[in-house]
């Protein structure tokens, strides 16, 4: 069975619907901005277990708006196929957490804000990122084509081979001074981040060990779930994370970006035990998810007037394969990584 839908508003269906039979405690939580055409938004909190759960798994999809489509069928496909839960353990489905990105086909919300960029402590100074000082004016170019388009990729060319991989990936990690710019993270907690803070720990109020597994797409080798751990190798959260997740896990580098989800959730139900994996889905080659995401920043920001079907439909590719073995591998390593989790919860010692 297909469990993915080709757009965010029969995605929501589909998952609002096998919520509806499932039993679980479902909070839907509406987004005051509006999706196309005046389309409500919502980001839908599903628990499925008891109130009182000292073990939890918790699947977020929709992070980043247009990467949601992978994310949402994992979750719906779960639902389809789910075994009954111990006692002591409850699994919360975090259904479109950025219900504007995942609606317009964007990466990030209704204020252009990253959400994986948007949980630090606000109160605090905001760091700043001296790498995307430097890439950012020719990463986000203000020209779809032409002569101004062409100076900003041979530009940008000339700083990436100058900065190196690394460095990239560090600048692309985060920023905080450019609201118009690419991967900003805000000044300021925006609706996703207060939602999430709010809802996990009403749901799961008796908690002292998580999981918290967040999915994305545009990453890693395609079709294939490259699981990417928040946390430092020697420490006790990465050494249960590995035996959840397998000796492919990825653990916590040197800092390439600040404020993901992950972090809110800890913070949220502490003093609980969250142990965070990302679990990403390969689509394109780096460079080609790249350029659809700079041209997608160019066309909102600069597009006015353009016909932006073209580019609308490549960024949607660039996160989403159209493809039947694509998306059946997905789900597959999806439900994998869900199952491997619940029994590595089941199976803690404490």
């Amino acid at each position: 069975m297909n469990h993915f839908r080709p757009d965010y508003a029969a995605c929501r269906d589909y998952f609002l619907a096998l919520a509806e039979t499932s039993g679980g405690a479902l909070v839907r939580a509406d987004n005051p901005a509006s999706g196309p055409d005046g389309l409500e938004l919502s980001t839908e909190f599903l628990r499925l277990g008891p109130e009182n759960a000292e073990r939890a798994l918790i699947m977020v999809s929709g992070t980043h708006g247009a990467e949601g489509f992978a994310g949402s069928a994992i979750q719906s496909a779960w639902l389809e196929t789910a075994a009954a839960l111990p006692d002591n353990l409850a699994v919360v489905l975090v259904h479109g957490l950025n219900a504007f990105g995942f609606a317009h086909l964007r990466r990030v919300n209704e204020n252009n804000v990253d959400l994986n960029r948007n949980f630090i402590d606000h109160e605090g100074e905001h760091p700043h990122n001296e790498g995307y000082a430097k890439l950012g004016p020719a990463m986000a170019a203000t020209a779809l084509d032409g002569p101004g388009r062409a100076a900003a990729d041979e530009e940008l060319t000339r700083i990436r081979e100058e900065m190196g991989q690394f460095n990239v990936m560090r600048a692309i990690g985060g920023q905080y001074d450019q609201p118009e710019g690419m991967f900003y993270g805000g000044r300021m907690p925006v609706w996703s981040n207060r939602a999430l803070r709010e809802y996990l720990p009403k749901l799961l109020p008796e908690v002292k060990l998580a999981a918290y597994v967040d999915i994305h797409t545009g990453l890693g080798p395609s079709g294939y779930g490259s699981p990417m751990c928040y946390h430092r190798q020697g420490t006790e959260d990465y050494d249960l994370a590995r035996q959840w997740w397998g000796k492919d896990m990825t653990a916590a580098a040197a800092k390439i970006n600040h404020g993901k989800t992950g972090h809110g959730a800890m913070e949220a139900l502490a003093p609980a035990q969250v142990i965070c994996l990302t679990l990403e889905f390969g689509t394109l080659p780096f460079d080609g998810v790249l350029a659809a995401l700079r041209d997608e920043h160019a066309l909102w920001w600069h597009g006015d007037g353009r016909d932006g079907s073209k580019i609308r439909s490549a960024f949607k590719l660039a996160f989403y394969r159209d493809d039947r073995d694509w998306e059946a591998r997905v789900v597959e390593r999806g439900l994998q990584i869900a199952d491997d989790t619940i029994q590595g919860l089941i199976n803690w010692s404490g």
